[in-house]
């Protein structure tokens, strides 16, 4: 799957079922060639003022991430 094709999905929390935003990049792990954090850009209508407040994004960890499939993209984070 290319990192273009998962930038375009959002991302949902099924812990509180809130939409965190939309996938912004991936860290990959070089040694192992293997994903092991997505990063997603929250979601803010008022950008200047969340740039203060919140940091815009965040970092997910790879284990948190239950499905790929389909429109969205679930993880499960209990604290946010």
């Amino acid at each position: 799957m290319r990192l273009l094709s998962l930038q375009s999905k959002d991302v949902i929390n099924v812990f509180d079922g809130q939409k965190i935003g939309n996938i912004a990049d991936v860290e990959i792990d070089w040694c192992t060639r293997k994903v092991i954090a997505i990063v997603v850009e929250k979601i803010c209508f008022f950008h200047f003022f969340c740039f203060f407040k919140d940091p815009p994004c965040q970092i997910i960890p790879i284990e948190c991430v239950i499905s790929l499939k389909g429109d969205v993209i679930l993880v499960n984070i209990e604290h946010l």
